[in-house]
């Protein structure tokens, strides 16, 4: 399995997922010029994605869609809540839209797919646990808190990507309006770094070689200050880093660690 993020902020996410002749992108919300230039770093173009898994409606993960679908017919796989928000936004891409429950199992060519709920402000919004090859990604954004199923949906996995979107004190003094503070705040909002440590420690403790820090806030968050707290948690929980597992942050606007497992 190879796992690589092409971009992860709140001004974008997409992430590829390779193994054997199956290409799947998690999310696609950059444009299809940045899509392609990921795609050939692999040699692969979009006519050899087998689907796309959306996470949830909002715009940092779907807005290149529209073009996969135009131009490639791309088949979309996602919750039924979230396939009938993106049909009644982009109503072209309905005969391209796969719709499934959670805890549904998904045989998408060689990789075995499952979502799962994960609480955040949108309609039906899912992390996925990916298997191929016999190792398993977990992909974990857009969450205001670490849920019971979160948890046991992410048991045992070798590869996390998983959210740190803010430190709570650079939020609560920095210059968003209180009503944008209190959404992100809440537990249907985005995760704290230090939550995020907690989180990742439970991944590590349970298995979890590499654990990828992700869609960090530009402005309430820095990739030293989200390392730095999840590298204090992970040790405080008995997890060396380096030893125990290895731990990155994904960048914003570029290609992330190509990971090959």
């Amino acid at each position: 399995m190879t796992v690589c993020t092409l971009a992860s902020s709140s001004s974008g996410n997409c992430t590829v997922v390779s193994h054997g002749k199956t290409h799947v992108l998690i999310d696609a919300g950059i444009s299809m010029r940045r899509i392609k230039v990921g795609l050939q770093h692999f040699g692969l173009t979009p006519d050899d994605l087998t689907c796309v898994l959306v996470t949830h409606e909002h715009s940092d993960h779907i807005s290149g869609i529209a073009m996969l679908v135009k131009y490639f017919k791309t088949p979309i796989f996602t919750s039924s809540g979230t396939g009938n928000m993106i049909c009644g936004i982009m109503p072209y891409v309905n005969p391209y839209m796969n719709c499934f429950e959670a805890g549904t199992e998904l045989e998408l060519g060689e990789i075995i797919v499952r979502g799962f709920r994960t609480p955040h402000d949108s309609t039906e919004s899912l992390g996925y646990r990916l298997l191929a090859g016999g190792n398993t990604l977990v992909y974990v954004t857009d969450l205001g808190c670490v849920t019971d199923e979160v948890v046991d949906a992410t048991r045992g996995a070798d590869i996390a990507v998983i959210e740190a979107n803010h430190d709570r004190e650079m939020l609560r003094s920095g210059p968003y309006p209180a009503y944008l503070k209190r959404r992100i705040l809440s537990a249907h909002g985005h995760l704290e770094n230090s939550d995020s440590g907690i989180f990742a420690a439970r991944l590590a403790v349970s298995g979890a070689r590499f654990i990828q820090l992700s869609h960090l806030s530009r402005e309430n968050n820095t990739p030293r200050l989200a390392y730095e707290t999840v590298e204090r948690i992970l040790s405080e929980k008995g997890v060396a880093v380096g030893k125990d597992a290895e731990l990155d942050v994904a960048p914003p606007y570029t290609m992330g660690r190509v990971y090959r497992l």
